[in-house]
Parts: structure tokens; C-alpha cells; sequence
């Protein structure tokens, strides 16, 4: 423990650093592995692989977990998805379709599984697990979301088909990139229901100035977020001043629907999510921003240590989601 305080110690000096985020820290500690920037980018998906699994934990499920693909007009191999249909689903259940974070360089919806899993026991609503292809990629530089947005396409025109009913309300979420995608879908599919950012990349210019606080922080820090830039960035050219890759830039953000952001304040992202969500604020859009205090990056996941504070951010998501259902 006194080495994970040491290396907060800078941070500590202004912030009220939580009890948990030293023992995520420790967790890192003894989990070990290289800086990402040190690795290929292979390497670095299997160490994140290993990682994510270890700290969201597993969940027994009390429901139906359906495996599936959806086509695609990108992918003739489609994408696969899971479905959770919990036993405690109500009459008309909220439809969440999830994306993953991992800078979408990283990760797979496995890494979400038990997160998916708790959202949709306590809300009662049915969660969309969805993959999408990684980059870098060359021959498709849009992949993430372009996948994105073809998943929520298929299930908003095929609710029952997943469990929901025709009148079910439907809506797009993620953490960190995921959050990037859920916000790019929100720029060419205007007719959603409800979005929830976790601690979203709303900026990849990354100009803010948490990010030059956070320059060296722990667990994040912005060498790493440079490193995930620059891959998933990489065949983009001028992504910061697209709305179509970026969402600051968006010029529509009056069609966006209500907005969840559950941001974590100690996170260079977390001007970002700030600077985004007044954007959508001034459009005219509901929202609702919460900022969970002495925490970082990836507490949403982080269910086996960071436990309090994992909860508070699942009652957060859960407490919106049942805006939108009907018992």
C-alpha cells in the first residue's frame, strides 16, 4: 500500500484520493505487465485482456445469455454480440446496446461481461454486449464505428427480437472508447432514446486541461492516451475537426438524445467529458453529469476491488435506465 500512496503522492496534495483507487493500484502492482507504449499493439490486447478479466471479476447470471451475429454491411462476417435478458426483466424493458472500451485498440465485450451482467440483473432492462473490429486498420479506418452504427440499426428494428417489445425504448452506452462510439452514433442515428458515456474520449484532440494535469498520472496517463490516439487515429487524417470521428466537433448535438455521463475525476478524460456534456447541455439536451470524486480510469470495471465505488457508478447507469421502462 505505501507504494501505491507514493506513487499518488503528487495527485494527493489536491485531491481526496480514495481508499480504493489505492488498492487498484496495488491490484496493478502485483497483476504487473509492461506501459502499453512499450508493446506491440498485439502484445498490448493480450495484456489488457488479462487485466480486464481479473478486475471486473465473474457474475452469476440469473437469466438468458444469448450469443449472436448481426449482419452487417461492412463485415460480411458480422458482429457478434451477447444478449442478457435478466429474470428480474420488466414488462417493457429499456434495450442498452453496449461498446467496450480499450481505445479501440483494445479489449473484446468479453472484458464487459460481468459489468453487462450486474446492469442488467438491477435495472431489469435487456443489455446488447456488442464487439466491433479494432483498429489500427488500414482497409477500413472506420470500422469501430462503422460496426456501431450498424448494430443499432439492426436492434431498433428488431427490439423483440432481443427480448424487448415493440414499444421498448432504445439507447447506446459505453465506457471510455465506447463512450467515443456511443457519441458518434448519436451524430448520424437521431432518433435514440437515451445515451450513457462513461468517462468517454468526447475529444480526441485531448487539448484539455486535465489532460495536462494528468500528464503523468497513474493507472492513465497521457503518454498511454497519446499511444491509443495515434493507433486508433492512425489512417483518420484531421479526426479532430470531424464530427463524424470526433464529437466535439459535432454540429448537431440538438438531436442528441438525454445523456447519462458518469465521469471519474481523477482521469485526464475528464475535461473532455465536462466540455461535452455542457456541449449537449446548451443544445438543449437533457443531461444528467455525475463525477465520481477520488477515483480513475476504469473504476466501471473494476468491480473486484474498487467495490463501493464500482457500485456507485452501476446505480448511476441503473437509476437512468429504469427512466425508460415500464414495470
Amino acid at each position: 500500500m505505501e507504494v501505491a500512496k507514493a506513487k499518488w503522492a503528487p495527485y494527493a496534495k489536491k485531491f481526496d484520493i480514495h481508499e480504493e483507487t489505492y488498492l487498484f493500484q496495488v491490484k496493478l502492482d502485483e497483476i504487473g505487465g509492461e506501459e502499453f507504449y512499450n508493446l506491440s499493439v498485439e502484445d498490448a490486447r493480450e495484456q489488457a485482456l488479462r487485466t480486464d478479466m481479473e478486475i471486473q471479476g465473474t457474475v452469476d447470471f440469473a437469466g438468458v445469455t444469448t450469443e449472436m451475429t448481426l449482419p452487417s454491411p461492412h463485415d460480411p462476417e458480422g458482429i457478434a454480440v451477447t444478449v442478457y435478458k435478466p429474470k428480474s426483466c420488466v414488462k417493457n424493458p429499456a434495450i442498452l446496446i453496449y461498446f467496450h472500451g480499450g481505445g479501440l485498440v483494445l479489449c473484446t465485450r468479453q472484458c464487459r461481461d460481468a459489468t453487462m451482467k450486474v446492469i442488467a440483473m438491477e435495472s431489469g432492462s435487456i443489455v446488447v454486449n456488442s464487439s466491433y473490429r479494432l483498429l489500427p486498420n488500414k482497409d477500413s479506418p472506420c470500422a469501430p464505428f462503422e460496426d456501431g452504427v450498424a448494430v443499432t440499426r439492426w436492434v431498433m428494428a428488431n427490439k423483440t427480437v432481443v427480448g424487448g417489445t415493440e414499444s421498448s425504448k432504445v439507447g447506446v452506452g459505453g465506457d471510455s472508447s465506447g463512450g467515443h462510439i456511443t457519441a458518434v452514433i448519436t451524430n448520424d442515428i437521431t432518433d435514440l432514446d437515451f445515451q450513457i458515456l462513461v468517462y468517454p474520449v468526447a475529444d480526441t484532440s485531448l487539448s484539455q486541461e486535465s489532460c495536462r494535469e494528468f500528464e503523468d498520472l497513474p493507472i492513465l496517463d497521457m503518454k498511454t492516451m497519446r499511444w491509443i490516439i495515434d493507433n486508433s487515429m492512425a489512417y483518420i487524417p484531421n479526426h479532430a475537426k470531424d464530427p463524424r470521428y470526433n464529437p466535439m466537433a459535432r454540429t448537431n448535438t440538438e438531436l442528441s438524445p438525454p445523456a447519462l455521463f458518469v465521469l471519474a475525476e481523477l482521469d485526464p478524460l475528464v475535461g473532455g467529458g465536462l466540455e461535452y456534456a455542457e456541449k449537449l447541455r446548451t443544445a438543449g439536451v437533457p443531461v444528467q453529469c455525475e463525477v465520481l470524486k477520488g477515483v480513475t480510469h476504469d473504476v466501471f470495471i473494476c468491480r473486484t476491488v474498487m467495490k463501493t465505488m464500482s457500485a456507485k457508478a452501476y446505480s448511476l447507469v441503473v437509476d437512468f435506465l429504469k427512466k425508460f421502462q415500464d414495470s
